[in-house]
């Protein structure tokens, strides 16, 4: 197989999104429309990837140099079609080249589906190939003319076809695969003598044809992976397809959605079976969540890992790690960083962050724990806090160690340490290191003024 180089078009201005946000960088659940793009091209076995940018480029680029900083851009100062765009990125392609050629706006094409295609195109000795479609309703898409022997004509985009053309069903998706020699040696013959006044990737077939070479035409097995996305509804229609596919997946591998349409799962997530997912749950990024779990109602959980027999109710996992047996919620939020061990609790109303838990640790409800590492078998009574930044706004660490049992509504000022069994008596503020096995008060004594409110 040659070397396989990918061009993405994302110059267009997308004005029917009626944003000020990038077309492509609209996100499509919990990705940007050009992630997924740049994903199914990457596993595709593109060895680069080449982005034409134009409208808003720095948005772009910003965006996409954040994950991948590899890519190239090709910045395509005037938009003067498809076949211009292309153009761009002309230093970059080497004659011997495989070059797929794919819309910034295509979210759900697979990386199966380009694989295919290139495929095809190199094993049938083509000078280039193009993924075509059928659709009941062709709309404004360009069309796929085959000769009598069902070999491509031509394609003809909407403005240019006749009445003939307009009636075929055969639709351009917008991948192509070409020669990079005869890809390149076509850019000197486009022109722009058409309905809209622009350079068309669409005449590039025709020039290769003319040189001599065949020309392919690859039918899109999966039609659901054609989904542009031009407008907000596009969009959703995009993303309830991605959604349901997703559900579907892990449904057929053993994880119980109780209401799948009211379930949302990234792309990305990965479930053990036999686990139940109550409505209204989000489950982004890179999630992986374990084997008979109970997730949800009405939980977040974002780029985290989930062991087994764990229980999350309506609650917020961020960027965190919990391990088997553990039970969160309700209404806990662990943000970023939060390690908890095993047979845990974290219950209502309790925030974390940066925060390390030992085996059997119970943080029950009401609580704050911040930049802390806490031992086996703690338990942090209702109200308290570790008070985690001092007066010039730099962060400490607070240390609980095994078996310590801290008092409600106790504030722990750090940097302090509790050792092993300590006692924090309730309604203390701690501001020094508290020995093994000791109990610890920092309270005022009771004062007791008898008749007070009468001798006023």
């Amino acid at each position: 197989m040659k070397k396989i180089k990918a061009v993405i078009l994302a110059a267009g201005k997308g004005t029917r999104m009626k944003s000020d946000l990038h077309k492509v960088l609209h996100k499509v659940y919990d990705r940007a429309i050009i992630d997924y793009v740049c994903d199914a091209c990457e596993d595709a076995d593109a060895s680069e990837i080449y982005i034409i940018t134009g409208y808003k480029a720095e948005q772009v680029e910003e965006h996409v140099k954040a994950r991948r900083p590899n890519i190239k851009f090709c910045l395509q100062k005037e938009q003067l079609g498809t076949g211009h765009a292309v153009m761009q990125a002309e230093k970059y392609i080497d004659d011997d080249d495989l070059v797929v050629v794919i819309n910034g706006d295509q979210p759900l094409i697979s990386s199966q589906t380009i694989k295919s295609l290139v495929a095809f195109c190199d094993q049938g000795n083509y000078g280039g190939a193009v993924l075509s479609g059928i659709v009941d309703e062709p709309g404004s898409l360009g069309r796929v003319i085959r000769d009598n022997n069902g070999n491509l004509s031509r394609i003809v985009e909407k403005k240019d076809c006749d009445e003939f053309e307009e009636k075929v069903k055969e639709v351009n998706i917008g991948v192509y695969c070409f020669n990079g020699k005869l890809l390149k040696s076509s850019f000197s013959k486009l022109d722009d003598n058409n309905a809209q006044g622009e350079y068309y990737i669409t005449d590039i077939p025709s020039h290769i044809k003319q040189a001599g070479y065949n020309f392919g035409v690859y039918t899109m097995p999966d039609m659901s992976e054609f989904q542009g996305v031009n407008s907000r509804e596009e969009l959703s229609i995009a993303t309830e397809t991605l959604l349901n596919k997703t559900r579907k997946m892990h449904m057929e591998n053993g994880v119980t959605l109780i209401d799948p349409n009211n379930t949302y799962i990234s792309l990305d997530a990965k479930i053990g079976k036999d686990t139940i997912i109550y409505p209204g749950t989000n489950i982004q990024g890179e999630t992986i969540i374990g084997g008979n779990c109970i997730i949800g109602p009405n939980s977040n959980i974002i780029a985290s890992n989930i062991g087994n027999n764990v229980t999350i109710e309506m609650s917020k996992v961020v960027e965190s790690t919990i391990d088997d047996n553990c039970i969160i919620g309700p209404f806990a939020h662990l943000r970023p960083n939060t390690n908890i061990s095993s047979k845990c609790k974290v219950g209502s109303y309790v925030e974390t962050k940066n925060v390390n838990v030992g085996e059997g640790t119970k943080i029950p409800h009401f609580i704050y724990v911040g930049d802390a590492d806490i031992g086996k078998n703690v338990e942090i009574a209702c109200g308290t806090i570790t008070a985690n930044m001092n007066i010039n706004w730099e962060k400490n660490r607070t240390t609980i160690k095994d078996n310590a049992f801290i008092g409600a509504n106790s504030t722990l000022l750090a940097p302090v340490t509790v050792e092993e069994d300590a006692i924090i008596a309730a309604g203390s503020v701690i501001n020094q290191d508290v020995p093994k096995k000791a109990l610890a008060i920092a309270r005022e004594r009771q004062v007791i003024k008898h008749d007070y409110k009468t001798k006023k």
